[in-house]
């Protein structure tokens, strides 16, 4: 099927006043194209009053935000943005970049923002028009249709408050955008809210630092999935009832088949109704199930003594992560007692790999402060944890040394510039080197809260914390 490239969208949003826009793109690597076939494109230049205008305001925010001028001047994209007034918007750039192009798009500078559902979800400023560009989205297990709430999170930035009586959401056929289905989806009420709860080690850690088990429950049987829960089994067992007074129920395994004999008809009846009572009698107790399953895990792992916490348990319910186990672990079995900052960088840094994510490989580097050894041992801890099986423990966790390469070389590397050189060498987005270093420096700081009982690991995992969170990866960005 013909597909409208960005260029042709953005001349005709042009051409009917329609600018400026946002248009959602599945993939960074559509988003990045998107600004290079725009940047190629003559007919699709800014006027020299333009361009200075952008990079006036340029300068604004860089000295508002307090950003590394380099950090924009040398950007990739920047040149393509002051000629065209289009940015490219997604989790591969860095932060300051991605605030740029927001305070940038805010302004009325930029005419269109090609992004992914980052802007969609997570920040809010409005266009005149936006541009739907597939009617699917890829997950954990392919692609799947655009649900109702994701719809309406990408349709609802259409119109600017106080500058358009209307906004605009178009949809851009291709082979990957039939509008028949966006309409579909449109017409579609919102999905029910879901609990996101689960008795996570940290959770119950931290709460059993301050309360017994017998509490933990009754605050675990008024949460909202226990709530949800128990209501989804109340329906499950009216559905049981009606069957068995002969009443039809929708969904059932025989709806649409003619059946032979009302004693047939009645077995399977009874069969499913049977079926449910057991399904609701499950789901009721899941969530108290769930906390009794996490309550033996912790404790075959050593952190609790019956229903309280252990000398280990208690120290490592200071830390208040999804690797908080894998971390007590090593701590535990003294890989980080006396550990140079280097190598306790190196060993918090494979605990927040992504196997989705590119790094730097560990060919690059020749003195890695790991060994082999140290490798097994950290997969070791991790195969015994899963073991337990306990609730919201990621099946993904991806061990390997290209998230410890990548965390060291910036921890050496004098600046940015110089850090930028390797990632554009390995082919590594400056997005994804930037969240996973983030993600280690929080690691860390979760461990500076263990200087009562292990002082050396507080005290070298505070070094290693600000040694990475140096600019542009500063916590704080002034607005």
């Amino acid at each position: 099927m013909f597909e409208i490239s960005l260029p042709q969208i953005l001349i005709a949003l042009e051409g009917d006043n329609l600018l400026p826009a946002i248009v959602f793109r599945t993939a960074r690597a559509q988003c990045d194209l998107d600004v290079e076939r725009v940047a190629q494109a003559r007919n699709c230049m800014l006027d020299r009053s333009a361009q200075s205008k952008i990079r006036e305001y340029v300068y604004t925010i860089i000295k508002k935000l307090e950003i590394d001028s380099k950090l924009v001047f040398d950007h990739p994209q920047f040149g393509a943005l002051l000629k065209t007034g289009v940015g490219a918007h997604h989790a591969g750039q860095l932060l300051v970049w991605r605030l740029l192009l927001e305070e940038l798009m805010s302004a009325g500078l930029l005419r269109v923002l090609v992004a992914t559902g980052t802007v969609a979800a997570g920040v809010d400023f409005p266009a005149r028009t936006v541009i739907i560009t597939a009617d699917s989205r890829r997950g954990p297990d392919g692609y799947r249709n655009l649900t109702a709430a994701e719809f309406q999170q990408m349709s609802g930035r259409a119109g600017r408050r106080g500058k358009d009586t209307v906004g605009f959401c178009l949809a851009a056929p291709s082979r990957f955008c039939d509008p028949r289905n966006i309409l579909k989806v449109s017409r579609r009420k919102p999905e029910p809210l879901e609990s996101a709860y689960y008795p996570s080690p940290s959770t119950i850690l931290n709460l059993l630092r301050y309360r017994n088990a017998d509490d933990l429950r009754y605050t675990v049987d008024r949460s909202l999935a226990s709530f949800m829960d128990r209501r989804a089994a109340d329906s499950m067992r009216r559905d049981a009832e009606d069957l068995r007074a002969g009443r039809h129920v929708a969904g059932g395994e025989d709806d649409g088949v003619e059946e032979h004999g009302a004693d047939s008809h009645s077995r399977k009846a009874k069969k499913r109704a049977t079926r449910l009572d057991r399904q609701a009698e499950e789901l009721a107790v899941k969530q108290d199930r769930l906390l009794t399953e996490a309550i033996q895990g912790l404790g075959n792992l050593g952190y609790l003594e019956g229903s309280s916490l252990s000398e280990k348990g208690f120290w490592a319910s200071n830390i208040c992560t999804n690797v908080v186990l894998e971390l007590a672990e090593m701590i535990d079995q003294g890989m980080m007692n006396q550990a140079p900052a280097e190598r306790m960088i190196c060993l918090v840094a494979l605990l927040c790999g992504e196997e989705h994510r590119r790094l730097i490989p560990e060919d690059k580097i020749r003195d890695l402060p790991l060994t082999e050894e140290d490798l097994a041992k950290v997969d070791a801890i991790v195969s015994r944890i899963r073991k337990e099986k306990l609730p919201g423990l990621s099946d993904s966790l991806f061990i390997s040394n290209s998230p410890a390469v990548t965390a060291l070389l910036w921890h050496r590397s004098k600046d940015w510039e110089v850090f930028r050189s390797m990632l554009n060498l390995s082919g590594v987005q400056e997005g994804d080197a930037a969240r996973l270093i983030t993600q280690t420096a929080e690691q860390l700081n979760q461990l500076t809260k263990l200087y009562e009982t292990h002082p050396g690991v507080a005290e070298i995992a505070r070094y290693c914390r600000g040694s990475l969170l140096r600019p542009p990866l500063t916590e704080i960005i002034p607005v």
